[in-house]
């Protein structure tokens, strides 16, 4: 039961389910229940006060992300860090809020690096008359929302990931389309954490303006330098 001493009892009056899961998963996220590690499913329910059903219940969902495995007469077995899906939104949530969270920026910040550029570029390429408005009237409500002196994080972020949504999605590349969780959980932990948005300035702001802009001009070029230039900026 030692290794469980990173579980605690849920809180009465939440929901059971997604408390055990946000536990389970930030400890293995982080470390706490390293790889290997092997449950049972009564240990988790005497250390978490969890009923049997919750148990399983967060279990799937933990395996579906490959955290965990189910094997038969062994219990819940923590995998590798290279069978989990670090795409999930709720696996980068638990490894940026790990002590591991300024290499796991550092790596998220790389991928953004490959993708967001590249996309960037074939949105200017091949986005449609309707993309490039959203586009440039997104980079204008972004601007709005971080051009006053006490300008809202939650609003910068809210736009912010808007924007880059839009541009991943006009890239015309369902692949990139997707990973705009990604760049949603990545810009929203940097946000909490206080190494984000709050520094907003109007460069950034412009910036954004810019690659707008690129986008609307069929700039493609252009629009990938822009891109680039804003992901560096927050690495």
């Amino acid at each position: 039961m030692t290794r469980l001493l990173a579980l605690a009892p849920v809180v009465k009056g939440g929901s059971s389910s997604s408390q055990l899961n946000d536990q389970l998963g930030s400890a293995i996220c982080d470390g706490r229940l390293p790889e290997g590690t092997v449950m049972t499913v009564d240990e988790i329910e005497v250390a978490t006060a969890t009923s049997r059903s919750v148990v399983r219940e967060v279990a799937r969902g933990l395996a579906s992300m490959g955290l965990l495995e189910a094997r038969r007469r062994v219990g819940l077995r923590v995998l590798p860090e290279t069978s989990w899906n670090l795409f999930d939104s709720q696996i980068i949530r638990w490894r940026l809020r790990s002590p591991q969270r300024e290499t796991h920026l550092r790596t998220l910040g790389e991928m953004r690096l490959a993708v967001e550029p590249e996309a960037a570029r074939l949105a200017a390429s091949r986005r449609t008359p309707h993309e490039a408005a959203a586009v440039v009237s997104a980079s204008a409500r972004l601007w709005s929302a971080g051009s006053t002196a006490d300008a809202d994080p939650e609003a910068l972020l809210r736009e912010d990931v808007a924007l880059h949504g839009l541009i991943l999605r006009a890239s015309g590349n369902p692949m990139f389309a997707q990973i705009s969780s990604v760049i949603h959980e990545t810009l929203h932990e940097r946000t909490l954490h206080g190494l984000g948005l709050h520094g907003f300035d109007a460069q950034d702001l412009q910036l954004h303006m810019d690659l707008a802009t690129h986008i609307q001009r069929s700039d493609a070029r252009a629009a990938s330098d822009a891109m680039r230039a804003i992901i560096e900026r927050t690495q």
